[in-house]
């Protein structure tokens, strides 16, 4: 992105668009990036639909957070698009950017109808588009002033698949807060203030309750050492989700109770993940997962899945790689990281040679590309 060589006389008023603001990797992402926008940004987070458990700690730390109830359902809803481009006008909103389909949807219309600037921002690849959420997709995309992708082939796909202008697909990947996710020196304060054993083994996953997150593939591999009579860390999860009741019951047949932990979710998360001697991804899917980054940050060794998500932060030569449905692997290198402490320091030196994107100068990307958009719009208008 080319850097922006006049800032506009008067602050740029940014709005963050979500349906609601669960915990999830955008919601983090750009709640933390607008601690580091530079003066000239003033960031709003606006949900459509309620405020969600992201939304609500941002209010509480005094965040500029407002519902604007235009998206009650799943349902399309033009009479909202035109209360939201009004409260856009009204609150003299310069750009948005929005992270999801709904919100894309319904941003980039009222954007439209109130005159100002829209983003979409995309983890996805979409080679093939069909049904009506294909086709609103792909006029959204195109309407849109710029769209942001992840990574570099994501961005080759988007121009492929929607007839974008290049000129106006860039890429902003993922980044984690450096001032949160760091380095202890004293892991065993850390455990004790969280009521953790201090001198057990423990391993951990950030990940929801979810099928993609493949925490099937955990209870398959504990159980396979299980069966070799291997003596068992603690592995903790950390989330909620669907699938709470199917890992139970999973949890209760493998008679892996005590070891594997459903330790719900943890606000921050932070502490939990600096408490860990070892950090697992087994997930299915990812786009570009933060829970890595952090692990990355908080310099913990790290197993996951070798797919196309991981694999872009990690590489595919990290040595601590399985494939999703691979359990026997996964159990091997689950049981070598337990207990071989030159394994882990082996994976902790391959992960410090590792390129990490740094979060204040992709704040400052994004702030660039606010200032160019909002400063196109005025010299449309003065035109």
């Amino acid at each position: 992105m080319k850097q922006a060589t006049l800032q506009p006389p008067k602050p740029v008023r940014v709005a963050f668009l979500f349906v609601s603001m669960p915990v999830g990797g955008a919601e983090d992402f750009l709640l933390s990036a607008s601690k580091y926008l530079p003066p000239g940004i003033e960031a709003r987070f606006v949900c459509l639909r309620n405020l969600g458990v992201l939304g609500e700690e941002a209010k509480l730390v005094g965040l500029p957070i407002d519902v604007v109830p235009v998206f009650p359902t799943k349902r399309m809803n033009p009479f909202g698009m035109l209360r939201l481009a009004r409260w856009f006008r009204e609150n003299g909103i310069d750009v948005i950017h929005a992270q999801s389909y709904h919100d894309q949807l319904f941003g980039v219309i009222a954007a439209k109808l109130a005159g100002i600037r829209s983003i979409v921002h995309q983890q996805k690849t979409f080679l093939e588009l069909t049904g009506r959420k294909g086709f609103f997709m792909r006029h959204i995309y195109r309407w849109a002033d710029h769209v942001i992708a992840l990574s570099e082939e994501t961005r080759r796909d988007l121009i492929a698949a929607f007839g974008l202008d290049p000129k106006e697909v860039s890429v902003v990947p993922n980044a984690i807060d450096p001032a949160v996710f760091r380095p202890i020196q004293d892991r065993i304060a850390f455990r004790t203030s969280l009521g953790l054993d201090p001198k057990e083994f423990l391993v951990g996953s950030v990940a929801s309750l979810h099928p993609t997150k493949n925490h099937q593939a955990t209870i398959g591999a504990m159980a396979l050492l299980v069966k070799r009579g291997t003596e068992l860390p603690k592995f903790m999860l950390f989330g909620e989700g669907q699938d709470r009741p199917v890992l139970e019951k999973g949890i209760r047949e493998h008679q892996l109770e005590g070891h594997l932990i459903l330790a719900g979710r943890k606000r921050p998360v932070a502490p939990w993940l600096q408490s860990l001697d070892l950090f697992v991804l087994a997930s299915h899917w990812e786009g570009q997962p933060l829970a890595l980054l952090q692990a990355l940050d908080c310099r913990i060794p790290i197993l996951a899945s070798r797919i196309e998500g991981n694999t872009a932060l990690l590489s595919e030569e990290h040595p601590g790689l399985f494939e999703p449905t691979d359990h026997v692997t996964y159990a091997g290198l689950l049981e070598r990281a337990v207990r071989d402490e030159d394994f882990r320091q082996s994976l902790l030196e391959f992960q410090e040679k590792l390129p990490r994107p740094s979060l204040p100068k992709l704040s400052l990307q994004l702030a660039e590309l606010y200032w160019r958009l909002a400063a196109k719009a005025s010299a449309s208008a003065s035109a």
